[in-house]
C-alpha cells in the first residue's frame, strides 16, 4: 500500500496535523468508501511487537476508558492484525493505526495520511527502533494518538449529520439564536422558551437529547471554573423539572465537587470554543446519564451560546451516543445572511 506519511517532530505538530489532509491526487480512479463501525480502530502491529510488554502499553492507549462517562467504555473498538494478514478489505478501514520495528528509526517516529485507500479515513504510522522507546513514547502521547481518530471519528460522523438531521431543531435554533445545527433525525420533540431549546428523542433507553441556551459574554475564567456549572444548573433547574416539584436537572457532585472536565477547545476551522464532559443527575430523581457541552463566543451579540447534549440510556452503553452528540454540537454555526 502507497502511504504519504507527515513525520511529526518537537511537540508533533498536533493543530497542524488534525487540520492536514494528504489527499490521494496520485490516484486515478475513485476512492472506496470506507468501512468501520463507529468508534471502531484497526491495529496493525508487529507480531514481535505484540509479544512483549508493548502489547500493554498499546492496549492502555487503545483501550483506556472514554471519559465523563459513569462506567468504563473503551475509547475504541480495536481490532488487531499482524501485517501479513492485512490486505483486502481491511485496507478499507476507516481508522488505521500501525505499530512496526525499524532499527532505521530516530527513536520512535509519528506520522499519519488521510483517505489513502478509501474515504474519509485516517492512517497513522509509529515505527520504533525498540521496545523500550516505544513503551516511553505510547505512554507520553497517548492523548495525541487518540486525539488523532477521535478528531477523525467527530468529523465522520458530522458529516453524516449533515446529510439527515432533525429540522425541527435546526428550524427552532436559526429561530431563536440565528445559528444551526444538525442533530440527529430521530431528536423530535422540542421545547422552546426564551433563549433555550431543549429537543429529545423522548425514549426510555438510548434517549438523546439537545440544549442550546444563552448567556452573556463573559471572560474564559468563567468557563474553566465551577462557575460555568453554576450557571448549568441554573438554566437546566429554570427549564428541564422532573414529574414531581422537588425534582429537576443538576450537575452531580462527589464530595463536594462537580464531576466535570473542562477545557478550551481549537476547532477544525480555527474557532475556539470551551468544553465541559461530565455526569448530570436528576436531584430527587434517581436517574442520570453523561452531558457533553460547547460554549460558542458570539461577541458579535455580546453573548455566549451553550450547546449540549446529554444521554440517558441506563441499560446500554453510551459512549458511541455521546461522540455523536459531540459531533452534533460541532455543526453548530451561524446562519449565512
Amino acid at each position: 500500500m502507497k502511504r504519504k506519511l507527515m513525520e511529526l517532530t518537537g511537540l508533533w505538530l498536533v493543530g497542524i496535523l488534525l487540520l492536514a489532509s494528504c489527499g490521494n491526487a496520485d490516484k486515478k480512479t475513485p476512492l472506496s468508501p470506507s468501512q468501520g463501525l463507529p468508534g471502531e480502530l484497526l491495529l496493525v502491529v508487529d507480531q514481535s511487537i505484540w509479544n512483549t510488554n508493548a502489547r500493554d502499553s498499546l492496549e492502555d492507549v487503545l483501550k483506556g476508558g472514554m471519559p465523563g462517562l459513569p462506567q468504563y467504555e473503551p475509547i475504541f473498538r480495536m481490532m488487531r492484525l499482524f501485517p501479513q494478514d492485512f490486505s483486502g478489505k481491511y485496507a478499507l478501514m476507516r481508522n488505521i493505526l500501525e505499530v512496526r520495528m525499524d532499527p532505521k528509526a530516530n527513536g520512535v517516529e509519528m506520522g499519519a495520511a488521510y483517505n489513502v485507500e478509501a474515504v474519509p479515513q485516517t492512517y497513522v504510522s509509529i515505527k520504533a527502533h525498540d521496545i523500550a522507546a516505544l513503551n516511553h513514547f505510547l505512554m507520553t502521547k497517548r492523548d495525541v494518538i487518540t486525539g488523532l481518530f477521535t478528531e477523525s471519528e467527530l468529523k465522520w460522523e458530522a458529516g453524516r449529520l449533515k446529510t439527515k438531521y432533525s429540522k425541527l431543531v435546526d428550524d427552532a435554533s436559526r429561530k431563536i439564536f440565528g445559528y444551526t445545527v444538525k442533530v440527529p433525525s430521530d431528536i423530535e420533540k422540542v421545547k422552546n422558551a426564551e433563549h433555550f431549546i431543549w429537543a429529545s428523542t423522548d425514549r426510555l433507553d438510548q434517549d438523546m437529547n439537545y440544549v442550546c441556551y444563552s448567556t452573556p459574554l463573559a471572560d474564559s475564567t468563567v468557563w474553566l471554573s465551577d462557575r460555568w456549572v453554576a450557571l448549568r444548573d441554573s438554566a437546566m433547574q429554570r427549564n428541564i423539572p422532573g414529574e414531581k416539584p422537588d425534582q429537576w436537572m443538576t450537575t452531580t457532585v462527589e464530595s463536594g465537587k462537580p464531576l466535570v472536565m473542562q477545557r478550551a477547545v481549537r476547532l477544525p476551522d480555527g474557532k475556539t470554543v470551551y468544553e465541559m464532559r461530565g455526569l448530570w443527575e436528576m436531584h430527587n430523581g434517581g436517574i442520570g446519564g453523561p452531558f457533553v457541552s460547547l460554549a460558542y463566543p458570539d461577541s458579535a451579540h455580546g453573548r455566549m451560546l451553550i450547546t449540549e447534549g446529554f444521554i440517558y440510556s441506563p441499560d446500554s452503553h453510551k459512549r458511541d451516543l455521546v461522540r455523536r452528540m459531540e459531533a452534533a454540537l460541532r455543526t453548530f454555526s451561524p446562519v449565512k445572511r
